[in-house]
C-alpha cells in the first residue's frame, strides 16, 4: 500500500550545497557509522547551528 502525499508545506525543499573535500570524507565517515543519510547530519548541524545564533 502507498504511503499518502504529503501537503507541500510538509515536504522536504532539496537544495545543492558545497563542501571540502575533506569534510566530505568525515561526513560520509560518520554517516557510515552511524547508519544516517547525508541529508539527515546536514538537517541536524543545520537545526543546532540555527538553534544556537537565532536572535
Amino acid at each position: 500500500m502507498a504511503r499518502p502525499k504529503k501537503d507541500k508545506e510538509e515536504k522536504y525543499i532539496r537544495q545543492n550545497i558545497s563542501m571540502e573535500p575533506e569534510q566530505l570524507k568525515r561526513v560520509i565517515d560518520y554517516c557510515q557509522r552511524e547508519d544516517r543519510p547525508i541529508s539527515w547530519v546536514v538537517r541536524q548541524a543545520l537545526n543546532d547551528y540555527l538553534l544556537r545564533n537565532s536572535a
